[in-house]
């Protein structure tokens, strides 16, 4: 009997819902998101191509719930290779609420920083798949965007390793004062 029961919960508890896109967990503040920066625009448009239009960005299809993606709050204007994890944090810069949209098409979009992601993950039990701009860099009418998919690994899951995940690099080009993709320049899958 005992083995019965541990069976059908084992059954139940893989089948359900996973717990970090809850309500309680992608509780977002909701802002009026309005574009009128450059840095808005790209995040936007970087968002819409790698998660609603072209679907491109390194293992979308193992976004579990791919109507509701948190994205992380930090990123870099600059520079792009770091000697520790102690010199990117010399030089981050930090997304505002109102820097993402809420909502692109039927795609939510969920601000957190790297300590909320990891509360959450620890909070569920759940090791899952974020997006990031690990830089974001605006030069006149050029600019150059790296966005990631890669893993929020829970504290009770720190064993294992996810070989999945990766990004790519996107180049903008401003033209007639609308910012328009112009190519990949890189790309890396875990």
């Amino acid at each position: 009997m005992k083995k019965i029961v541990l069976l059908l919960i084992i059954v139940l508890s893989s089948c359900s819902r996973p717990l970090y896109i809850k309500d309680r967990h992608f509780d977002c503040t909701q802002t009026e998101h309005k574009m009128d920066s450059d840095l808005q625009v790209l995040i936007y448009e970087s968002l819409k191509r790698a998660t609603v239009t072209k679907k491109d960005i390194p293992d979308y299809r193992l976004l579990w719930k791919k109507h509701r993606i948190y994205v992380l709050n930090e990123y870099q204007t600059d520079k792009t290779d770091f000697i520790s994890r102690e010199d990117w944090n010399k030089s981050l810069s930090f997304l505002n609420p109102n820097d993402i949209p809420n909502k692109i098409e039927n795609v939510s979009y969920c601000l957190k920083s790297k300590e909320e992601l990891q509360k959450i993950a620890d909070r569920t039990w759940e090791d899952f798949l974020h997006i990031s701009f690990s830089l974001i860099k605006i030069e006149g009418n050029k600019a150059t965007i790296k966005i990631d998919n890669s893993w929020v690994v829970s504290k009770h899951n720190k064993k294992t390793v996810h070989l999945s995940g990766g990004g790519y690099t996107c180049v903008y080009k401003k033209v007639n004062e609308k910012w328009e993709f112009e190519k990949i320049t890189s790309s890396w899958i875990s």
